[in-house]
């Protein structure tokens, strides 16, 4: 399995994914020239990509969905609640689009199991794509668990917290995308309106460098092997407090991280990991 995060944060995020059978996006919300650009670097053309996940209907994770629609012959993912939120949204341009693409079978809505906060798993031959719920101020968002005959990765960001009942679920995967947003410290010391700290501090905001921490505390295991951490606020977060939070949490629990690689993203493609 390839991974390479090719922007994460509140400016655009879009993530590649290569299992051994398939070729992933996960959003869209940078440019497709940029896309490309990347993609061309992994010697793999746009038109090899033929599935795209969609977290949810926020900018930062949608702006070039139009285009990536338009000129990819590509299924997409995503809840009905994000659909109906593209709807009645403001993208004028991405309605027909995602419209069309739904009515003739390549835009495909998820759906909850029964008595379950898992949805119907998304299998692409050796490929099974695992849906995760997550809490942000968004119709219905989610992030995925992306396995293949070897490895496992868990993509989880924009989201307030990480639900308990999905521990045993992502527990002991190869490669983490967690978000690891703010610090609450910075946050309230920032300029920012009081409207928004509260939003960003809810349980439907964004996750806390300590509650990620403890989040990846519960659920790493000996296959771990890397972490991303992604969606960092440029304005109210640091790389170097993102791991010294991380790593005392994890000393206080007397947790051996010296196997893993700890990666740090940006709105600026990370290199192209393999697991």
């Amino acid at each position: 399995m390839r991974i390479e995060v090719l922007a994460s944060g509140s400016t655009g995020n879009c993530t590649y994914v290569e299992t051994e059978d398939h070729k992933i996006l996960i959003d869209s919300g940078i440019s497709k020239r940029t896309i490309d650009a990347e993609l061309e670097k992994l010697n793999v053309s746009f038109d090899q990509i033929d599935t795209i996940l969609i977290t949810h209907e926020h900018d930062d994770h949608i702006r070039s969905l139009c285009t990536v629609l338009k000129k990819g012959k590509l299924l997409c993912y995503m809840t009905n609640g994000t659909y109906q939120a593209i709807l009645n949204g403001k993208n004028e341009s991405l309605k027909p689009v995602i419209q069309e693409k739904f009515a003739n079978g390549s835009l495909i809505l998820l759906n909850r199991l029964v008595n379950s906060i898992l949805y119907e798993p998304i299998l692409l031959n050796k490929t099974e794509i695992t849906i995760l719920p997550t809490f942000h101020d968004a119709l219905e968002s989610v992030g995925f668990k992306i396995k293949d005959s070897h490895q496992t990765l868990v993509y989880i960001t924009d989201t307030g917290y990480v639900h308990q009942a999905l521990y045993e679920t992502i527990s002991n995967a190869d490669c983490y995308v967690l978000e690891f947003n703010h610090d609450p410290y910075i946050l309230m010391s920032s300029d920012r309106a009081y409207s928004l700290k509260k939003r960003i501090l809810s349980d439907h905001g964004h996750l806390s460098n300590e509650d990620a921490a403890v989040t990846l505390a519960h659920v790493l295991g000996e296959k771990t092997k890397l972490v991303f951490y992604a969606h960092i606020s440029q304005e109210c977060n640091l790389a170097e407090i993102i791991e010294l939070t991380r790593k005392k949490v994890m000393d206080d629990l007397g947790m051996d991280t010296s196997r893993i690689e700890f990666i740090v993203t940006s709105p600026l493609p990370t290199k192209v990991y393999s697991i």
